[in-house]
């Protein structure tokens, strides 16, 4: 769950590895073509959570919250059709 939660806050650019036909759990990747926009807002969102104050990793959230698990469970139908 907790997973599914991280890769639907980065919108889709990184990939996990347990979503491939042959599942390797320990593989992320990035998502997306080189010099895709997607790619360039996710860096400034990252930086952006390092400057602001009870933003970004570390921060308590709730990921069993209904709009968080539905965004996840939308992810994770699309990326694994890509597999």
């Amino acid at each position: 769950m907790v997973i599914r939660d991280i890769l639907a806050e980065c919108d889709g650019v990184v990939r996990w590895g347990g979503d491939d036909d042959r599942p390797y759990e320990a593989l992320f990747s990035i998502d997306v073509p080189p010099g895709d926009k997607r790619l360039t807002d996710l860096v400034a969102k990252l930086r952006t959570w390092a400057d602001e104050p009870g933003a970004g990793p570390g921060t308590q959230v709730d990921v069993a919250d209904a709009k968080r698990r539905k965004a996840a469970t939308a992810l994770e139908r699309r990326q694994k059709k890509t597999a």
